[in-house]
C-alpha cells in the first residue's frame, strides 16, 4: 500500500471489519462487517469485485 501511494495511486481498501493500520492508507474503504464466519465477508467481497469490475468495463 505504501508503495502504491508513492506512485500516486488510489487504493480501495475491501475489509471485513475497519482497521486503522491499514485504513488510514486507503483512499476508499468498502467494510463488511461481519460477526460470523469470514467466509460470509469474502463472498461479500466477490460480489463487490464483480461490480467494480463490471464499472470498469462499461467505462472503456
Amino acid at each position: 500500500m505504501h508503495v502504491a501511494k508513492s506512485k500516486d495511486m488510489k487504493i480501495i481498501l475491501l475489509t471485513g471489519r475497519i482497521n486503522n493500520l491499514v485504513s488510514n492508507i486507503a483512499d476508499i474503504i468498502i467494510s463488511v462487517p461481519h460477526n460470523g464466519y469470514a467466509d460470509r465477508i469474502q463472498e461479500m467481497h466477490i460480489k463487490i469485485i464483480h461490480v467494480l469490475v463490471q464499472i470498469i468495463e462499461n467505462e472503456l
